[in-house]
This record gives structure tokens, sequence and C-alpha cells, in this order.
């Protein structure tokens, strides 16, 4: 059952888009499935690559860490069909530049041996294409990242989020993550929720987040408003 379910997850990564199934069949028949729980690390910063992880169930963040340790920055949340730190997959005796931990429970991911994806990779046209235009779209996903952390204020990152989660009710994160994801401090994102709060954009319950005023927090991240009403 392991090589079909690893091959139905392989045909819709978005890594391997546009390959056949005779192309990724014999990663999926080398693959296997493991489970995580929320918190739980898949790598750390400097750990030797030997697999290509594909998220299969749950949400994997891909993390630095500040020289001293005291502070995160999240680089990426991969969900399912999405590859963790795939480019270090492809560079010779690679180490992972980042730590990578589950976020829900249950996570679930397929491990590909890393010389067997290169080795396919790099003899397979059509999969080298898939791979070489799916890292050239997460480089543009990267850099409009940079560019909303270097460029923007803190409101509009977190008005973006909230309005990226506004459809239903949404559990937020804890403070501590919200702030690795959107390039702050704990303190500062608690006191940015309590603004939005107070001036009625939000209403929160138990770490569950409602937009109550989609016009003000699409103004506030410079998108075209949308009428939400609580």
């Amino acid at each position: 059952m392991t090589p079909e379910r690893a091959l139905t997850l392989l045909r819709h990564a978005p890594i391997f888009q546009g390959a056949h199934a005779a192309d990724v069949l014999p990663l999926a028949e080398l693959g296997h499935f493991s489970h995580l729980s929320r918190g739980q690390h898949l790598f750390h910063t400097g750990q030797a690559v030997e697999s290509l992880y594909v998220v299969a169930l749950g949400s994997v963040r891909v993390y630095r860490l500040s020289r001293g340790g005291r502070r995160e920055l999240t680089l990426h949340v991969e969900g399912p069909r999405q590859v963790v730190a795939g480019v270090a997959a492809f560079q010779s005796r690679a180490a992972y530049p980042a730590h990578a931990q589950a976020l829900q429970t249950p996570t679930e991911v397929l491990a590909l041996p890393v010389d067997a994806v290169r080795e396919a990779v790099f003899h397979t046209p059509r999969l080298a294409q898939a791979v070489i235009g799916y890292f050239a779209r997460r480089q543009a996903e990267l850099l409009g990242r940079l560019d909303s952390l270097v460029f923007s204020e803190l409101g509009e990152r977190l008005a973006a989020y909230l309005l990226e989660h506004s459809e239903t009710p949404h559990p937020l994160p804890t403070n501590s993550e919200l702030a690795a994801l959107l390039g702050t401090v704990p303190e500062l994102i608690s006191r940015k929720l309590g603004e939005f709060y107070r001036l009625g954009w939000i209403v929160l319950e138990r770490r569950t987040v409602r937009v109550c005023d989609a016009v003000e927090l699409e103004r506030l991240a410079g998108r075209g408003a949308t009428e939400v009403e609580c």
C-alpha cells in the first residue's frame, strides 16, 4: 500500500508537476512515511542531508535562529504535497540550512533517499524540468516574503496574515510562533493583536480569531477592500 500512496503523493506534489507516473514510481517504491507530533523536529541546522521530505499530512515549519539563539525567523510553512527545504537535497555533500519542526499533531512526511532523488532528476528530463520550475517559483515566493519583512510594517504583515485566514474562525498560533512567522518578537504581536481587537477589527476568543472589519485590514495591508461582518 505504501508505494501506491507514495506515488499518488508524488504525482500531485508541485516539485514533480508535469512528470509522468513512470518517472516517479521508482522513488515512490523507495520512500517511507514517518509521523511527527507537534513541536517534534524533522531535522536541525547543519545536519547532513540524507532524505528529501514531502509533507503528506499536517504542516512543517522551516526556521532559522538568531546568533544568540533567542529569536526565531520562520522561512516557510510547508503543508501537504510541499517539499521541506528541498533545495538542500541537490547540493553536493549538503547540510540542512535551517531547522524543521512539525506544527500539528499528527504530521506525516514521506522520506525519499536523497541519492536516489538526485539520480532520477539528473537523468530524467521531465523530472529535471519540473524541479527547475518548482525552485524558480519558490525563489520568487521567498523574495516576496523577504520584501514584506524588510519593507512593510508589522501591522501590515499581521493584517495580511489575518486576511489570508478570514474565511472561517481561525485558531491562532502562539504569539511566539506568529512572531517567528512575521519577523518580530512576541510582545509586539500581543500588542498589535490587542490594538486590532480594541479597534473592533477582530474578535479573539481563546486563541481563535474572527475578522470583523476586513475593510480596515485590507486598507492597512494595502489591498482592495472586501466587506465582512461579525
